[in-house]
């Protein structure tokens, strides 16, 4: 059941998704000092790989090095230039692309070219910057923020435990996607937090709506969730299921960790989808898929495992697909609107995340 009975008021209004001021004022209040996560365990499996990627304008650099996940600024201590343009990769040591400067899991020099030339220099001397990185379950975190919370704290405990469950060594990772959206970052999170939209949008894929009945709704100061008795799938999820688990719950979960991350988990998957802000009216999610490897003792994981991984990827993507499909739309429309909108109670974890966002930045 829903929490509120009826409809709730459009908390933030249609220059909150427009104004360039409002944006740079989200990114100081919500994101500079906070934990977001960037990739994953798997793409960081061995030592040297790492992954490149921009964070709130800032050039990261997240790198195995020596089984320690390491986060640093993605430029050379040398003259600015960045160490590496490739989205990911491997490398035995960190090596500037530009003067072929080296770095060691520390951040520090240990190799400079025509040494000579720069004396007095001091092996070690020259350092990148460093930032904080941690794990919770297989998702890697980073903090540009020198000082603040760790990540447990700053995740709390019922986020916490979300990822460390659904993202469990019990699970494999199957896909990732990046999507970029002609959209405000705060359209694609709102659009995740409801199911109004599903038979409108996912006539093929979730399908139905569900009743409030099936559905109950947590509204709390730091995140908001959803478990729904009728997951997607019907009947054959539910055969699939019972023989993929030995105590299934049969219920679908839903997760929003204020402000960007989201969390949908099954019992036989779980997805991560990050929203990162770009500009005013430009975003970009980081997704990543997982499925469950199938508990001990039962036959089906081990004859359907693949077949199950790309059944659950290509579902996951055709959703994501869909309601990237919506989002331009959405932002054409905010940008022409002269009236704040309504949400329905339905609609009411959209309405618990507009208030944090509004209390955050007034």
């Amino acid at each position: 059941m829903w929490v509120h009975p009826g409809r709730l008021p459009h908390i933030l209004t249609p220059a909150d998704y427009v104004d360039p001021e409002r944006h740079d004022r989200e990114l100081r209040a919500l994101f500079a000092g906070g934990w977001h996560c960037v990739t994953t365990r798997d793409a960081l499996r061995a030592p040297g790989d790492f992954i490149t990627l921009e964070l709130f304008g800032e050039p990261v650099l997240v790198r195995n090095c020596d089984g320690d996940i390491r986060a640093f600024q993605n430029v050379c201590a040398h003259r600015h230039s960045l160490l590496t343009t490739e989205a990911r990769g491997s490398m035995a040591k960190i090596r500037c692309r530009y003067h072929g400067w080296e770095y060691d899991s520390e951040g520090r020099t240990c190799g400079v070219p025509d040494a000579p030339s720069l004396v007095p220099i001091k092996r070690g001397g020259e350092r990148l910057l460093r930032f904080r990185a941690e794990t919770c379950g297989q998702l890697v975190f980073v903090s540009l923020a020198e000082l603040g919370p760790g990540l447990r704290e700053a995740l709390g405990e019922r986020t916490w435990t979300v990822i460390e469950t659904a993202f469990s060594d019990e699970l494999r990772q199957t896909a990732a996607w990046t999507i970029d959206h002609a959209a405000n970052w705060k359209i694609p999170v709102e659009n995740a937090l409801e199911s109004y939209h599903v038979p409108q949008v996912h006539p093929k894929t979730f399908k139905n709506l569900s009743a409030a009945r099936d559905a109950t709704h947590t509204l709390a100061d730091r995140f908001t969730a959803l478990e729904n008795i009728r997951p997607p799938g019907g009947p054959a999820m539910r055969w699939l299921t019972a023989r993929w688990r030995r105590q299934p719950r049969h219920v679908y979960a839903h997760h929003h960790a204020f402000p960007n991350l989201l969390v949908a988990q099954t019992d036989v998957s779980s997805l991560a989808q990050i929203v990162i802000p770009l500009a005013p009216m430009r975003s970009r999610s980081l997704a990543f898929c997982f499925v469950h490897r199938g508990d001990e003792g039962r036959w089906l994981p081990r004859a359907l495992g693949p077949v199950v991984d790309r059944v659950v990827g290509h579902f996951s993507r055709e959703v994501l697909r869909e309601d990237d499909a919506m989002f331009a739309g959405i932002q054409r429309g905010l940008c022409a609107s002269r009236h704040n909108g309504v949400i329905s109670a339905r609609e009411e974890r959209v309405h618990a995340f507009q208030h944090f966002v509004a209390e955050a930045v007034r």
